[in-house]
């Protein structure tokens, strides 16, 4: 061994095992913390003399002593999340912090180690410096978006690290003597540029001069990974999508970029799926796969057990469903739900006569008609095959109608289901790969229908704060999406039963499904529908959307058509012709007193506030007179002997 690689050794030992304090700060536990934590801590431990984590009030113990396996400390904070100022206290407790060449504030803000923290740490020992931090920000920090519901993160800080001169100059002290009311990385920021003036020289890791951007953590963090940074911040993860559009920073490819560098994204993904909204982590991770017909990734040594729950009320298309379900690479169990005993009869003897060498048994099942139809006959009618055990993926469709729509849009909606589902033998076993190769898959379903429908901007369909009242009582603390959420819309999925379970939680009846007068859930079906993918999110699951060759071409093209034409009136960047839509509010039916309220909106933004109640009781006026002239019209038309007209 060389001389070089003598004095290489004694450097990194010493950059290992120098008297260092490593104080770790968790942002959230509402009933558990996150394994990336867990993962995170195991990593660092070699590299700290001591570590201490700061926990907010409230942590479950049984979660303080998973911690307590890995560090020397839990330090409990009486903060609900993060506050900067528990790092100020927990090292403060310390007996005798002059004793350490080193303390590290960091936390739970990144995702890591991508790579070895050693090498960083043997490179700054070597820097005459007070303060240092991993990468730094030269810029202001990301822009906020209250009017689209994405509002800043306190997040820990990301790696700020003192020397012991740091301590002995009293700056310490001074900061937090004088500190005001900041909150995560701004003020990490705020922290070193108090050193900054004074006496303390302050160096980073991966200073912001050697990158194209003023903040390359944000920005370009596939750059900083390339160069030896050992983490990703979570902050990339939870900006509003538009403005990441604008910088063209791709979650997608950063992730395969950590895949690659062979952390484990599993640990990645149960996070994002519980603290982001599932629609904006959707766009930002790129969650679309565009399945080929040939089968090029399913591994045929390792099936699932597969349950097929099938509602049917139009047996004129439940036989093309049927030869669809022959496409599932592995014996599945078929459960069929209908609310007649003649269909019922006919399905049977229909099932008697197939010859399909993967339909291991079928079960035909009569329910009580009700509102809920496909959902009630899941969650009620087949409750006891979601929670067997038996099996490990779910594939929930269903033949039946699609009420008030014309026949153009019925037969696409059915095409577009059936097909992105089970379009060939080839593609289901691709879109089951997908399960193979991502254990936290929870469910996988067709994106949202804007062909023949009109739900993009508002898919909640007033059903929201419903569905926010059923999420709580059931356990569900996901962020739910501001516009539209991530769901599947037309009730076609395939899935990990336990990725349903928050849905479970309550034992569901048929009267729940009720008509609307008196209905304890309101619009109980479309409720659960849109929770589907939060359910999952919730213990940790994220959701997926495929689509064919064929249909991602037809979706792709009349989709850039339809939003070239929406921002022609508009000037700047996607997201700034998103903002300015969003701060003049609802557009209603474009009247004079809806085009008047949003001028006053985006120009006048303090008499808005005065004047919005005026507005909204002369929207509601108008609309009433309006419902009231057509019943009038109607009326009239019955007493005169003429049948109304029809709406298509």
């Amino acid at each position: 061994m060389s001389d070089v690689d003598v004095r290489a050794g004694q450097d990194a030992d010493a950059a290992t095992n120098d008297r260092r304090l490593i104080v770790y700060a968790v942002s959230r536990t509402d009933r558990r913390i996150d394994d990336f934590v867990m993962h995170a801590l195991a990593a660092l431990r070699p590299h700290g003399e001591r570590v201490v984590v700061i926990v907010p009030a409230g942590t479950p113990e049984i979660e303080i002593e998973r911690l307590r396996s890995l560090v020397d400390d839990v330090f409990s904070v009486p903060a609900s999340g993060f506050d900067p100022a528990g790092y100020a206290l927990a090292v403060d407790a310390e007996a005798d912090i002059e004793r350490y060449d080193e303390v590290v504030l960091t936390g739970d803000a990144w995702f890591g180690p991508v790579s070895d923290f050693g090498p960083v740490l043997e490179r700054m020992a070597g820097e005459a410096t007070t303060v240092w931090a991993m990468v730094e920000n030269s810029g202001s920090g990301p822009e906020t978006f209250p009017d689209a519901g994405v509002t800043p993160s306190s997040l820990p800080w990301a790696w700020t690290a003192l020397r012991r001169d740091a301590f002995a100059s009293g700056a310490w002290r001074r900061y937090w003597d004088g500190r005001g009311r900041g909150a995560g990385a701004a003020e990490e920021t705020a922290f070193l540029r108090h050193f900054a003036p004074g006496d303390a020289s302050v160096s980073f890791a991966f200073p912001a001069d050697q990158y194209p951007s003023t903040n390359p953590a944000l920005f370009t963090p596939s750059l900083l990974l390339d160069d030896g940074c050992p983490f990703v911040l979570r902050t990339v993860f939870l900006q509003y999508p538009p403005y990441l559009d604008r910088f063209a920073v791709i979650g997608r490819e950063l992730l395969q970029h950590v895949d690659e560098l062979g952390f484990p994204l599993a640990l990645v993904w149960q996070n994002l799926a519980r603290t982001v909204q599932p629609k904006a982590l959707y766009a930002i991770a790129g969650m679309l796969e565009v399945l080929p017909d040939t089968d090029v990734a399913y591994d045929r040594a390792s099936p699932f057990r597969i349950a097929a729950i099938v509602h049917v009320s139009d047996l004129d298309s439940v036989q093309d469903l049927f030869s669809r379900l022959g496409y599932i690479p592995s014996p599945y169990h078929l459960y069929v739900t209908t609310t007649d005993g003649k269909r019922a009869e006919k399905l049977q003897r229909m099932l008697e006569r197939r010859d399909d060498p993967q339909l291991a048994s079928f079960d035909v099942r009569v329910t009580p008609a009700n509102r809920g139809r496909d959902m009630s006959d899941l969650f009620v009618g087949c409750r006891d095959v979601l929670l067997s055990g038996n099996f490990d993926l779910i594939v929930k469709v269903h033949a039946r109608r699609t009420r008030d729509k014309t026949v153009n849009v019925r037969r696409y909606f059915r095409r577009y289901q059936y097909d992105n589902l089970l379009h060939s033998p080839g593609y289901v076993a691709n879109l089951l790969a997908l399960f193979q190769k991502e254990p936290g898959l929870g469910v996988v379903f067709p994106p949202m229908m804007h062909i023949g429908y009109s739900m993009m901007g508002h898919a909640w369909g007033g059903l929201r704060e419903p569905a926010e009242d059923l999420g709580r009582s059931l356990g569900i603390t996901v962020p739910f999406d501001a516009v539209s959420p991530l769901a599947p819309f037309g009730g076609m999925w395939i899935g990990r039963p336990e990725a349903l379970l928050p849905l479970m939680g309550k034992r569901w009846m048929f009267r729940d499904y009720g008509k609307r007068t008196g209905q304890t859930y309101r619009d109980l079906a479309r409720v659960q529908e849109r929770l589907v993918a939060y359910a999952g999110a919730e213990l940790g699951y994220h959701a997926r959307t495929v689509l064919t060759r064929e249909h991602a071409s037809i979706s792709h093209t009349i989709l850039e058509s339809k939003i070239d034409n929406l921002f022609s009136t508009t000037r700047g960047w996607p997201v700034e012709q998103i903002a300015l839509m969003q701060r003049a509010g609802d557009a209603g039916h474009m009247g004079t007193v809806a085009l008047a309220r949003m001028y006053i909106r985006v120009n006048h933004r303090r008499l808005s506030r005065l004047t919005m109640p005026l507005f909204e009781a002369a929207l509601r006026t108008v609309v009433i007179l309006k419902y009231m002239r057509r019943g009038v019209g109607i009326l009239t038309s019955v007493m005169r002997g003429r049948a109304p007209e029809s709406r298509r």
